[in-house]
């Protein structure tokens, strides 16, 4: 336990440098090239991205998750599964080829036929280094990863923007993600010491896709619902329309997707060394929930309580159409979407794929009705409603498995979060009243700064007050830290 404990923490630290540092320059470079670019750009991206991200899921068809779970892996295993995400690679990119005139025709954007060909290639690029990926995830290698993916991140946003600047327009977000793909590719072939061995063994393929399978259909749906609102913006209002949401969503989701990801990659390796040990398991478990919310709440709050100057300011005034969009998704969605991400990596890891599955297509099965209701009586902003109200739901309906698991129920978690949303909301409302009723307007960076010190003042203050969780282990931390540097 200790030496997976240690383990964990330092994966943690890679993961959260991986994340940090590669959203960082992402967001840098987006900030550059929302500048230069038109939301029609970033609308058009979107509409692609969506079929990329849907058919990595198909290619991967849950092999990646199998292979971390399996207690025992043999190089047949390994080779089975490149092989197999190969072909599947290959076969999808000739479907997107060949229909791609057809989702041109069904967008009203005549561009995809070329572009989405084009940005395709990504999925062929990727399947070369999906396994060895797996495998460095499977050993908690995050060091390695960490260092693979921000050197690509480097060179490609650097390319980008370089292009952006001669005025090469989408063009320059294409060249992004297929440079990051191949230098990750090539990258992880010269350092990584696994190669494929010449063959494919049926009962590998068999044992794996059964676990996997599941996986495949319930993150399949999964985020068939997450962009079916792409999808619904793109067909039914103007790019720039989709623009607007798709750049509230992206920035939204940086800090959650950030603190999703990185407490998911090392925790749920974690989760599946200890998925014969339920007791350890649900005080793990119930340690993370309180450490994301911890840190996910007072993030969520900050950004839609600033989010009016901090949006003119960092991507100027064209993009006023998002702030809207922006608020009400860190508000009513991003709160609770890091704690969903942790329940399903539990039921993963102690082998309930089935219980994924069925809660998967419960949840976007009823997410559909909502969104569908929603959007015929208030637009896109029927969209959001449908997503807060299923977000919300989403904590019983996981709960519900969790504790046939764990015995740790969805009104569990949600008293181990009440803390913090409670004392996020204190420190939002004061916040508020500061930077709009007591400070002139106009300089909005001096607006987000005074929001966001007397907000991290309030937020820090309730939190020593309480003795929150998350606060008490970040202030251990920082004692070790402070007695080794003494020593």
């Amino acid at each position: 336990m200790d030496e997976l404990r240690k383990k964990t923490l330092v994966g943690s630290f890679w993961m959260m440098i991986e994340r940090f540092g590669y959203l960082t320059i992402q967001f840098v470079s987006n900030l550059v090239l929302a500048r230069l670019l038109m939301p029609e750009d970033f609308g058009t991206i979107g509409i692609m991205m969506v079929f990329i991200t849907l058919s990595n899921i198909f290619i991967d068809s849950g092999f990646s998750a199998s292979l971390i779970q399996k207690k025992d892996i043999t190089e047949e295993d390994k080779s089975t599964v490149f092989f197999t995400n190969l072909l599947l690679a290959v076969a999808v990119y000739l479907f997107i080829f060949v229909f791609s005139p057809l989702i041109a025709g069904y967008f009203h954007n005549e561009a995809l036929r070329t572009l989405l060909r084009v940005l395709g290639v990504v999925l062929l690029i990727d399947a070369f280094c999906a396994i060895q990926n797996t495998i460095l995830t499977r050993e908690m290698n995050f060091k390695l990863l960490t260092k693979i993916k921000l050197g690509a991140i480097v060179v490609a946003a650097s390319v980008a923007i370089y292009l952006a600047y001669q005025g090469l327009g989408i063009w320059a977000l294409i060249v992004q993600y297929i440079l990051y793909s191949t230098i990750r590719t090539i990258t992880t072939w010269i350092v990584a010491k696994w190669r494929p061995i010449k063959v494919f063994n049926r009962n590998s393929f068999k044992t794996l896709f059964s676990f996997g399978s599941k996986l495949l259909l319930s993150t399949f749906v999964a985020e068939l619902y997450v962009n079916l609102q792409q999808i619904l913006i793109g067909r039914f209002y103007k790019p720039a329309d989709l623009g607007y949401y798709s750049q509230a969503r992206q920035f939204q989701q940086i800090p959650t997707g950030t603190i999703s990801h990185v407490i998911n990659s090392v925790a749920f390796p974690a989760y599946a060394k200890l998925q014969n040990d339920r007791a350890a398991l649900r005080i793990l478990f119930r340690q993370n929930v309180r450490m994301v919310t911890f840190i996910n709440t007072p993030l969520m709050v900050l950004l839609a309580v600033i989010a009016q100057p901090l949006i003119i300011f960092l991507y100027s005034s064209k993009w006023i159409g998002s702030i809207g969009y922006f608020q009400f998704l860190c508000i009513g969605f991003g709160i609770f979407l890091a704690v969903h991400q942790c329940s399903l990596s539990v039921l993963k890891a102690v082998g309930r794929s089935d219980y994924v599955l069925k809660l998967e297509i419960i949840k976007k099965l009823l997410g559909i009705v909502f969104i569908i209701v929603g959007m015929s009586i208030w637009g896109i902003w029927g969209i959001l409603y449908a997503l807060a109200l299923n977000s919300f739901l989403e904590i019983f309906l996981n709960g519900y498995y969790l504790n046939k698991e764990l015995q740790y129920s969805g009104l569990n978690q949600l008293l181990d979060m009440l803390p913090s949303i409670a004392i996020s909301m204190i420190s939002g409302a004061a916040a508020y009243l500061v930077w709009s009723r007591l400070l002139p307007p106009g300089n909005n960076f001096v607006l987000v700064l005074v929001g966001s010190i007397i907000f991290g003042a309030c937020y820090l203050l309730c939190s020593w007050i309480f003795r929150l969780y998350g606060f008490e282990v970040l202030k251990a931390g920082f004692r070790k830290v402070i007695s080794k540097l003494k020593r």
